[in-house]
């Protein structure tokens, strides 16, 4: 090959390699950085307590902010630990359930930034998407998903009950 094609070759191998390099290095310092930030000692603990609020929701607080009682299914549904602590439940083909929620006040806290209205989340969907009943007495159990990259709202199941089958029949096909 001539000087001019080793040149050129040189100079695309070096325009390439260096922002590929630079990438990768960041890439494992940053990793390294957020393993040495979160041990699995740490990470452990943060799960446990994420459970323990999810396992034991404050149903008085629900309820009042609900403004009626809790659907029975909804409280079957966090009756059912095995399934309440699952995560990545393929709800239909457009949504994933990532998460459950803790019913509790921190739990409308946590929802208050992402609906701009205060609900109390259920449930969080692989894209951080809010899923929830609409507080008020003359509401009803409809589960509303508010989907955070536009704020559309759309009805994901026409009551609770129908919402906790299909996650159940999910979760066994998983």
């Amino acid at each position: 090959m001539n000087d001019t094609a080793l040149s050129i070759l040189f100079c695309v191998a070096l325009l390439i390699g260096v922002p590929v390099l630079i990438l990768v290095l960041r890439d494992r310092v940053s990793s390294a950085l957020w393993r040495r930030r979160n041990p699995p000692e740490k990470l452990a603990a943060e799960r446990r307590a994420y459970e323990e609020r999810i396992l034991h929701p404050d149903w008085a607080f629900y309820e009042r902010h609900l403004q009626r009682p809790a659907p029975q299914a909804l409280r079957e549904l966090f009756a059912d630990h095995s399934l309440i602590v699952s995560q990545g439940i393929d709800y239909s083909e457009d949504e994933v359930i990532s998460t459950f929620d803790a019913l509790d006040e921190q739990g409308l806290i946590e929802s208050r930034p992402w609906l701009r209205f205060d609900a109390v989340a259920i449930a969080t969907s692989d894209f951080g998407d809010s899923i929830y009943l609409r507080p008020g007495s003359t509401e009803s159990d409809t589960v509303y998903i508010t989907h955070h990259d536009g704020g559309d709202t759309e009805e994901l199941s026409p009551d609770v009950s129908t919402f906790v089958q299909r996650l159940r029949h999910a979760n066994r096909n998983a």
